[in-house]
């Protein structure tokens, strides 16, 4: 069994990453990960980023279950 970890890099390419991969895709890579390091300023974007998408994920199950999906 494997240990994986990832560096954070800065916040402009992490933002560059998002703009070029989404949203989903952006938060979905840094989960799989069993550990990061970086910059606090990284972890705080990411953080923030993972929020987002959390909170876009709770609207959209509530509008699917408000509209009988």
């Amino acid at each position: 069994m494997g240990f994986n970890q990832c560096y954070l890099r800065s916040v402009k390419d992490l933002e560059s990453e998002l703009e070029y991969n989404g949203l989903e895709l952006f938060v979905n890579r840094y989960r799989k990960y069993d550990s990061l390091t970086g910059s606090s300023e990284s972890f705080a974007f990411l953080e923030q980023k993972i929020k987002e998408y959390e909170n876009n994920e709770h609207i959209d199950i509530n509008n699917n279950i408000t509209n009988g999906m």
